[in-house]
């Protein structure tokens, strides 16, 4: 896990949902829940826009593909419309971490 740069995204396979991970002490209590469901198509997507994949024994192994801020803007959209959040094809950040933070800021907001 040396190589990943936090914050980080998990993207549910399937799902538009979206879970902010804004540090490595996150990251392991997220991955410690024993309840924990997260499936081999699960992915994780730092904030260099390197995309993870995450086995059953929660390792992670980088996947090559890197995700561009436009790409990424088009997923946190899509996150908060599923959410019936106004105004979600106006949400834009001037790089990856800042958009990260629109998520995490978010589910603060909402706990």
């Amino acid at each position: 896990m040396q190589n990943i740069h936090f914050p980080l995204l998990l993207v549910y396979a399937g799902s538009d949902e979206l879970l902010a991970l804004p540090d490595l002490s996150a990251l392991l209590q997220f991955l410690a829940q024993p309840q924990l469901l997260v499936y081999g198509a699960d992915t994780l997507i730092d904030s260099a826009g390197l995309q993870w994949n995450l086995d059953a024994e929660h390792r992670l192994s980088e996947t090559g593909r890197i995700w561009s801020l436009h790409e990424l803007t088009l997923l946190v959209q899509r996150h908060f419309f599923a959410q019936d959040q106004c105004c979600a094809s106006k949400i834009a950040a001037a790089d990856i971490p800042a958009l990260i933070s629109l998520v995490q800021q978010d589910a603060e907001a909402n706990a």
